[in-house]
């Protein structure tokens, strides 16, 4: 099969042919139909922080159609079309208990979706609703990550919320409040390049960082806000965010920030803001994901910009890295042209 590998810092992703995946017991191999490209895949290949291996397989935004299991197998069958995590724990011990997977120390990663086809653990995977799309499938998992942050916070309708940074983690955030009726929502951007995006998406408010973005979000708001969603996952965010907030307002932080930063926890302490990191997402969060999207597709689907083949990957994946691609969502079908 053709798969896109990570190779070295300053160089594009490489295709290469890799043998095809077998099922071992309680997985199963999926045929890929769509993989979308993470801000992780760039952060982790871009030399600053945690930095991939040479050779490392990447992609973990994926859905696919089942075309075989391994032993002990029973809930998946060959057809099905299903999204998966890209890591599942051991399923037994105290953190497996959370719904987290990742805090499990036994975990395993089932990445790959960068590739014709992925295997995948039965325990991690998400049966599709029959009307959803294999090429919305792919935007389950971009989708859970927001879908949790939102949990966790627990808004009312009456809240007022912020979003800073609308990349596509804001804007999954920005989906989930408006499916949770919150009405007053502003998004906070370093530039107007993702206006259209956000708009598409049911942002009311899109404010451009600045000398007067405080007021301007206190008028487009009503007031200060009572939670901010940290979405940029750049030094300074959190920062910011906390002197954006209201007094005893939320702080939810799920950027991937993966090099030093720094806030006044005394200014913070002030205003007595709770602080919360949300990292990604439970199984349930993911069922959530596909009938959420399933229900309300065309708005979702408005995230992504740009869809090429797995050939025209490494290039839109630096286009994407550079900030000149389409500033939504990147996505790879592996099939195109084929």
């Amino acid at each position: 099969m053709k798969a896109a590998l990570f190779k070295a810092v300053g160089t594009p992703l490489a295709i290469e042919d890799l043998p095809d995946p077998e099922p071992g017991a309680g997985e199963a191999v999926i045929r890929v139909a769509r993989c979308g490209v993470c801000g992780t895949d760039l952060h982790s290949t871009s030399g600053h922080g945690y930095t991939l291996p040479a050779g490392a397989q990447l992609g973990h935004e994926y859905a696919g159609e089942v075309v075989a299991v391994g032993r002990g197998v029973e809930r998946l069958k060959v057809g099905d079309h299903v999204a998966a995590l890209p890591v599942v724990g051991c399923g037994e011990c105290d953190a497996c208990r959370t719904g987290i997977d990742v805090l499990c120390s036994r975990w395993k990663g089932y990445g790959g979706g960068l590739a014709d086809y992925a295997k995948i653990s039965e325990r991690g995977a998400t049966i599709l609703p029959q009307t959803l799309s294999l090429a919305d499938g792919a935007l389950v998992e971009p989708f859970a990550v927001g879908r949790r942050a939102v949990r966790l916070a627990n808004p009312a309708p009456g809240d007022r919320a912020l979003i800073i940074g609308p990349g596509p983690i804001g804007l999954a955030v920005l989906f989930w409040l408006r499916r949770a009726g919150v009405r007053s929502v502003a998004l906070l951007a370093s530039s107007d390049r993702r206006r259209p995006l956000a708009e598409a998406m049911g942002a009311d408010s899109f404010i451009l960082e600045g000398e007067t973005a405080q007021q301007d979000i206190v008028a487009a708001l009503g007031g200060a806000p009572d939670i901010v969603f940290e979405c940029a996952g750049v030094p300074g965010t959190i920062a910011r965010a906390m002197a954006l907030v209201r007094p005893q307002g939320q702080v939810v932080s799920l950027g991937f920030c993966m090099v030093p930063d720094q806030f006044v926890p005394g200014m913070a302490l002030m205003k007595d803001v709770s602080l919360r990191f949300s990292l990604i997402y439970t199984r349930d969060d993911y069922a959530e994901c596909a009938a959420a999207l399933d229900a309300d597709g065309d708005r979702a689907r408005a995230m992504v910009t740009e869809t090429v083949a797995l050939a025209d990957a490494p290039a839109a994946f630096e286009r994407l890295r550079a900030g000149t691609g389409g500033g939504g969502k990147l996505l790879v079908d592996p099939w195109r042209g084929r």
